[in-house]
């Protein structure tokens, strides 16, 4: 019964609305009842000794494993965590008798803790901006208030007393967060795109990294509650559009509250087994959690062609958008005989409609990142943008600008169905790294003629044995002439070298692809090098490279400028 993670939640997540401590302890399910009491026993005498008495206690339980947590004060969120897990040991012995707990000992350590981490001044701070109705944020060096060009930070030892604060110079600025398991950053970057043409200056966090005013400032995954952070104190933005993904939801919880609008793309099954969730309905619970820090007028967008969406949605009170690639769904349709906001496709145009009034927002091939309507996923992250768009009160002609003039490229989405072609050769260069996403992209190339194609393709090592299967499947439904499985040493998370590509080998020879056709490659960039000196006119590759993107691109562009 180890513990498997012990962590601070700042913000409103899957378990609470408040901060506090969580641990995950792995915990046989036979027994997990009578730890969970043991612990709820333990953690209330120190609870009780430290002063935090009215402290929540909440658990959860999952396969072989449970979730603990306690609310605390926002200044004192690491001792917390050295409480939770001070109380854990104390209910271990209580349960084995194995070991030996000083409880006094340890009340002294904690409370010592507690006196060392406390600062009033962060309190004083935040209760000041809820006061002036403007957000605030803590990081373990900087404070802030407001956010945008209205943001202001102190280093979290130089706070000053709220009083010599000009709260006339602290406001906020629209935001939007985004959400689901494939599409985010297409979103990310769409809505840039619109936010700029409407006279925004955006900021943007996302796997891509962070951006001011659609240039990338720094490189990197920032789907977490700091990347959140550093966009909305970045001076120079009016609005700002953050990705949020599932580990940082899980982690951390939100990183914001009171957002204009949020989206959830879709939901599918993908990284299970992690933070506690392990299972497409708990996946789904946790992208929903960015219904709790909307604003009071604030809109949650969502798709209306993911079943699981739908029926999540069925019980919340939250003002809905729905989205939808037909105009017959039954969502849709529901939904604007009651006048309520939604975007759908209708024969060749994207609809929008608000209070019973239609409104013919472009045909689909007018935006090029639909690939003339091929691409059916853009298709439904350009309805989302719209709504998203609409939420903000940006007009339809300042829409249909932005999207019309975004291509899809690798600078403007880097990793997301990128064409490229050279002699009668097609590139198509893709990051997608689930069944879901690798079908929606099969689905687009397989419209593609094509005399030969190939299949270049990489998993990372903590995915299980079934999850690379679910994968290799989706690929070969392209039916490819050549295999190209790679290596991601960096990725290994566990596996054996090697593992990992022959486990797809040997998956794809399960799907009737004849062994000769498949190699090994020991990097992404080799199997690149290799697929594109294997292709010849007619030819058809599509690249899955979740791993030296960038020198895979520049001998993609290198290719085709030498032929």
């Amino acid at each position: 019964m180890e513990i498997l993670n012990s962590r601070r939640i700042t913000g409103p997540s899957l378990f609470t609305e408040f901060p506090g401590a969580m641990l995950e302890v792995q915990v046989p399910n036979t027994i997990q009842d009578e730890a969970i009491q043991a612990w709820d026993v333990s953690v209330r005498r120190y609870l009780n000794v430290v002063g935090w008495g009215q402290s929540t206690t909440l658990t959860r339980k999952y396969e072989n494993g449970i979730s603990l947590y306690f609310n605390a004060p926002i200044d004192a969120l690491y001792a917390a965590c050295e409480i939770n897990e001070a109380a854990w040991e104390l209910a271990l012995w209580e349960l084995n008798s194995e070991g030996a707990i000083s409880f006094p000992g340890e009340v002294n350590r904690l409370k010592k803790e507690i006196e060392d981490e406390l600062n009033p001044n962060i309190l004083a701070l935040k209760e000041a901006s809820i006061r002036n109705k403007v957000r605030f944020f803590q990081s373990d060096d900087i404070v802030s208030v407001g956010t945008g060009k209205g943001s202001h930070s102190f280093d979290v030892n130089k706070i000053p007393d709220p009083e010599e604060i000009d709260w006339k110079e602290v406001s906020d600025i629209p935001v939007i967060l985004i959400t689901g398991t494939n599409g985010k950053s297409t979103i990310v970057r769409l809505m840039e795109t619109l936010l700029a043409e409407a006279g925004f200056s955006p900021g943007a966090s996302s796997t891509d990294g962070l951006r001011v005013n659609l240039e990338t400032v720094e490189v990197g995954d920032y789907s977490g509650p700091e990347g959140a952070r550093a966009t909305l104190r970045t001076k120079g933005i009016s609005s700002a559009v953050l990705e949020v993904a599932r580990g940082g939801i899980l982690r951390r919880g939100m990183p914001v509250e009171n957002v204009q609008a949020a989206i959830i793309t879709n939901v599918a099954e993908d990284h299970f087994g992690e933070w506690g969730v392990a299972s497409l309905p708990d996946m789904i619970a946790t992208k929903f959690v960015v219904r709790k820090v909307l604003a009071k007028n604030g809109l949650l967008v969502v798709n209306a062609d993911d079943a699981g969406c739908v029926k999540f949605a069925e019980s919340l009170s939250e003002t809905l958008c729905w989205f939808s690639l037909e105009s017959n769904n039954p969502v849709i349709k529901q939904h604007c005989d009651a006048g309520g906001r939604s975007c759908y496709v209708e024969g060749d145009q994207i609809i929008f409609s608000s209070a019973s009034n239609k409104e013919i927002i472009a045909e689909v091939k007018d935006f090029p990142i639909t690939v003339s309507g091929m691409a059916r996923y853009n298709i439904q992250n350009c309805l989302g943008a719209i709504l998203l768009a609409k939420a903000l009160d940006i007009n339809t002609v300042e829409i249909k600008k932005g999207l019309s003039s975004f291509g899809g490229s690798f600078n403007e989405n880097p990793g997301r169905g990128n064409f490229f072609e050279k002699d009668g050769i097609t590139i198509v260069f893709d990051f997608a790294h689930n069944p879901h996403g690798l079908n929606a992209i099969v689905d687009l190339v397989s419209q593609f003629e094509a005399k030969r194609k190939l299949v270049l393709i990489g998993q990372a090592g903590d995915r299980s044995d079934n999850d690379i299967f679910s994968l290799v499947k989706a690929a070969a439904n392209l039916n490819p002439d050549k295999v190209v499985a790679c290596e991601i040493l960096k990725f290994l998370r566990g596996r054996e070298t090697e593992e990992v590509p022959e486990l797809i080998k040997s998956y794809f020879i399960e799907q009737g692809i004849e062994e000769n056709s498949i190699i090994i490659k020991e990097d992404i960039l080799s199997g690149v090098n290799s697929a594109l000196e294997w292709a010849e006119s007619g030819d058809l590759l599509l690249l899955l490279a979740l791993d030296q993107k960038e020198e895979c691109i520049e001998a993609i562009q290198t290719f085709c400028a030498d032929r």
